[in-house]
């Protein structure tokens, strides 16, 4: 029977080595693995493994000498220095042997050394090796799943630590951007510094507490700039939506709609001076509901024209290209018809369209007309400061420019 030692030809067995040896003689003999896969994992977790590039182009040669592309169990390859190095483009014999010794003491190799410590094969009396001295590679099939989720691991890592530093670069900026807003301002507050950035080799550990303490200096710059805004536009109420409309009842002028329900048919009176604009819009008896102006339903809405067949004269015309408008906006034919019940068919349409000329501010189209029909059952709502707020954004946009 022959006997295989487990102590290195001129060395010392240590006891990380000795449990090695075990865990591979306990493997069953039927496991296989895949050698590239394998030997990808490990030259993805290296840094975790402890094992250098070189170490790895150590291995690669070893592997090399696998017949097939699958390990076995008890799989002994016995190459000289002289064929590893040059399997190993050419690697100085010190540098593989350092390299070697690497192996072995990372468990990934096991040594199996003859009586004189060189490497080769006996033969059996049918020509298969009968023995063999040289590098066990058991400790790689038995590894192979716990190398694949270190690699795994460590994929993920290099990710958050990419990431982290993306982030990083986007809060500096960020900040950098609104302190310098507030500094051109000449605004009384005062920020905390930018941290300065981090180094090539810091940890993900290191790059998220930098990434925290950004975060919060952020907050702390969006909040000053936010004071700022605010002493600048007291009011707030320039660019308001119909969540900020305040429940009144004032005179409105010809351009404004009414706060009660919208019912615009026949023809659109136009006040002629201030003081007829309190009923510019109202019928012949004092309870019919009021009318709007066409025109100015169309100023404030330009987008309208986009999607009007031709042109629109008449608050039919309206409904049809409100209509025509709905499908586009999501907005389902139920919700169409609800809010022509609670609206009519005319205030229907100028919700419609004021809707489509705010479409990239509203996220739910369809949601929207629903709420706000259910706010104008019970005269909490109308669409006329909504056109009155477009007419106004619309005039300051031109004398902006």
């Amino acid at each position: 029977m022959n006997h295989i030692s487990s102590a290195p030809f001129g060395g010392r067995l240590t006891v990380a080595q000795a449990i090695v040896q075990a865990t591979a003689a306990a493997c069953p003999q039927e496991t296989k693995a895949s050698k590239w896969a394998v030997l990808r994992s490990i030259s993805d977790a290296r840094t975790r493994l402890g094992v250098s590039d070189r170490a790895v182009a150590v291995l690669h040669a070893m592997l090399s000498f696998v017949q097939g592309d699958e390990i076995k169990v008890g799989e002994v390859v016995f190459p000289s220095n002289a064929t590893l190095s040059a399997r190993a483009h050419g690697m100085a014999a010190p540098t593989l042997r350092r390299h070697i010794a690497q192996l072995v003491e990372r468990g990934l190799v096991i040594r199996r050394d003859s009586p004189n410590g060189k490497r080769y094969a006996r033969k059996g009396d049918d020509g298969t090796i009968a023995l063999a001295f040289g590098f066990e590679l058991t400790p790689l099939v038995v590894r192979a799943a716990e190398l694949e989720c270190m690699a795994a691991e460590m994929a993920r890592d290099r990710r958050l630590l990419k990431e982290t530093r993306e982030k990083i670069t986007l809060l500096r900026r960020d900040i950098a951007g609104t302190v310098g807003c507030l500094v051109n301002e000449g605004a009384a507050v005062t920020v905390r510094p930018i941290p300065p950035a981090p180094s090539r080799t810091a940890s993900l550990t290191e790059l998220e507490d930098l990434a925290f303490d950004l975060g919060m200096l952020k907050a702390e710059a969006d909040k000053a700039l936010a004071i700022l805004i605010k002493s600048r536009n007291p009011s707030g109420n320039v660019t308001r939506t119909e969540r900020h409309i305040q429940d009144s009842n004032p005179h409105f002028h010809e351009s404004e709609l009414p706060r009660e329900k919208v019912q615009a048919t026949g023809p659109e009176i136009k006040a002629e001076g201030r003081g007829a604009s309190a009923t510019a819009g109202q019928g012949s008896h004092p309870n019919e509901p009021p009318r709007i102006d066409l025109p100015t339903v169309l100023a404030a809405c330009p987008s309208l024209r986009d999607w009007a067949a031709g042109k629109v004269r008449s608050w039919e015309d309206l409904v049809r290209a409100a209509e025509a408008v709905r499908p586009a906006l999501g907005i389902s034919p139920d919700a169409w018809e609800e809010a022509v019940g609670s609206m009519g068919e005319s205030g229907a349409a100028v919700t419609v369209v004021t809707i489509l000329q705010r479409a990239e501010s509203i996220a739910s189209p369809g949601g929207y007309l629903r709420s706000l029909s259910s706010r104008a059952r019970s005269g909490q709502f109308s669409p006329g400061p909504i056109v009155v707020s477009l007419l106004r954004q619309r005039a300051k946009a031109q004398m902006a420019t």
